[in-house]
Formats: C-alpha cells, sequence, structure tokens
C-alpha cells in the first residue's frame, strides 16, 4: 500500500530544497481505498496535455459506434477547408490514418503547437499554420510529441460529423461520470484536443478510473474495456526519450498514454498534471500542480512506486 506520510515527507523534503513546490493536491486510490493530500477546497484547474486522454477516449467511443477505425484517413474531410502548399506535406497528410495521430507519428520532427509556438498566431488560422509545417519524415517512422495531432483529430472529428468534440466528449463521457462543471474553450472552432480543459480534481480523478477500471464506472461501461487496452498497451517504443533515471522512465507510448516500467502507465501535462496507473497493483494517483518543472512532481514519489 502506498504509504501517504511518506509521501507528504517527500513533498516537505522537496519543498525545502526548492524554493517551492507548486503542488495543489495528491489523490493515491488503491485497492478502492482514496486518500487525498493537500486536497482543499476545489477550484477549475487546466489539464494541459492531460486532456489528449480524452481525445484518446473519444476515439475509442467513436470506433465502437461504427463511425471511424483506426485505418481511417484524416484527408477527405479536411481536404476542403484548407490549402496545403507544400507538396511534400500534402503527399504524407494523405497517408495520415487515425493511428498515426495517436501515436504521434505524422512525420513533424518535434513540438510546433504548444502555447509558446501559437501565442501570436490567429486561431482560425492554426489549421493552416500546422499542415503547411514543415513534416520532414515519411509516416510512421519517427515519433515527436506534439500537440498537432489531437487537434488534427478534432478538426477531423467536427468536419466529419458536424459535432464539436467537446460536445462528444460531454455527451459520451463527462454526463457519464457525472461531470458537470468544466471548461474548455476553442481554438477558432474547433476544441484543441491537446490542451486547455478545466477539471476538479474529483473530477479529474474520475478520467483515471476508467483507465484502472477498464472504462467501467459505476457499473456503466463508458469507454470500451477492448480500447482502454489498447490505449494502456505499447504501440511504439520510443528509445529517444527514455531516461532511466527518471522515477516514470517513458518506454514508448500506447493511444495518448506512456508506457512506463513495471506495469506503469501515465498521462502528463505541462507544469505538473498527472494521471499514474498500475493496474497490477489496482493503484490510482492523480496529481494537480503549477509546478514548471515537472520532474520535481514525480520525484515526490520516489521510492514508493
Amino acid at each position: 500500500m502506498i504509504d501517504i506520510e511518506m509521501v507528504k515527507s517527500n513533498v516537505s523534503s522537496l519543498s525545502e530544497k526548492l524554493s517551492s513546490l507548486k503542488v495543489n493536491s495528491i489523490f493515491l486510490e488503491q485497492d478502492g481505498n482514496l486518500d487525498k493530500v493537500f486536497y482543499d477546497d476545489e477550484c477549475l484547474h487546466e489539464l494541459r496535455s492531460c486532456s489528449k486522454i480524452l481525445v484518446s477516449m473519444a476515439v475509442g467511443i467513436a470506433i465502437d459506434k461504427g463511425m471511424i477505425s483506426l485505418d481511417t484517413c484524416i484527408y477527405p474531410s479536411i481536404k476542403d477547408i484548407v490549402d496545403i502548399r507544400s507538396e511534400s506535406n500534402l503527399e504524407k497528410i494523405r497517408k495520415w490514418k487515425i493511428s498515426d495521430l495517436l501515436i504521434h507519428t505524422t512525420g513533424y520532427e518535434s513540438q510546433m503547437m504548444s502555447e509558446s509556438f501559437i501565442k501570436d498566431i490567429d486561431k482560425d488560422k492554426l489549421l493552416d499554420y500546422a499542415l503547411n509545417y514543415d513534416i520532414p519524415y515519411d509516416v510512421g517512422i519517427k515519433f515527436a510529441y506534439n500537440n498537432v495531432e489531437p487537434f488534427i483529430l478534432s478538426v477531423f472529428f467536427q468536419e466529419t460529423f458536424g459535432i464539436n468534440l467537446t460536445d462528444f466528449i460531454n455527451e459520451n463521457i463527462f454526463i457519464k461520470l457525472d461531470i458537470k462543471e468544466y471548461k474548455w474553450s476553442n481554438y477558432g472552432r474547433y476544441c484543441p484536443g491537446a490542451t486547455g480543459l478545466y477539471l476538479r480534481h474529483t473530477d479529474f480523478h474520475k478520467i483515471g478510473k476508467l483507465l484502472l477500471s477498464g472504462g467501467l464506472y459505476n457499473n456503466i461501461q463508458v469507454v470500451p474495456k477492448s480500447w482502454i487496452k489498447e490505449m494502456c498497451s505499447m504501440q511504439f517504443e520510443t528509445p529517444e526519450i527514455y531516461k532511466k533515471e527518471r522515477v516514470l522512465p517513458k518506454v514508448g507510448v500506447g493511444y495518448f498514454t506512456f508506457i512506463s516500467r513495471d506495469g506503469f502507465i501515465f498521462r502528463d501535462g505541462s507544469n505538473g498534471q498527472y494521471i499514474i496507473v498500475n493496474k497490477d497493483k489496482n493503484l490510482l494517483i492523480t496529481i494537480m500542480s503549477t509546478e514548471k518543472e515537472m520532474q520535481n512532481i514525480t520525484e515526490i514519489l520516489r521510492g514508493l512506486i
């Protein structure tokens, strides 16, 4: 079992070493027993890249409904709404399947759509920016973590089915989890997909419970069990980002999840939001913070997981 007092001690120790460790709250759940550390009155908290996990869940639900498949091509739904001026880019984008976007193997070299990159770009022009940005690699051969793929999936979804991805997620996930209060502003006409969702920690923890329980919540199958298994399975190895000294080294990726050591699966977001799952240990940890040095957050758990 997780030692709650040791978690508190680790936070205190790190806080003494650092000027401050900006941890808002930690939820630790094992074998159905939930402990809340540093938990206070809740407010809406930005999830940043943890939003991506909901995009993946939405894809799984859409597949289960027969709306799409992993082999569905993106290009036919977006070709009439953007002018792709690079022939090289066009050749690659024509090949993009949903599976390529879910594991960040679309051919980009590196992140080019985080807030620092797009702060001065008109959000209505993000699709043009993304699809005309240099795509140097062939599809399916290189992992490059990026915010662009969830955004493209959001655009694809809205253009194909005429529903904003936020609304689809609300109808198919949030309502079933009794999540009533959230904020997710659009980038132009589209849900950002990759970032910008605000949830309370209690509701954020419910998203993690879907990963731990195989998509089940209060005896309702919110996300197909088979899809949760695929999300949490190795889809692409990532030796280029593996750092063995980390508490949770990234060995590879599932569908918008990271595969780590010893059965640990996680999803992280900038400034230290985490969903950490180990099904063998029946363990779920969720963390809300505003700590820019994210490695400091996982150090809290060193020796405990």
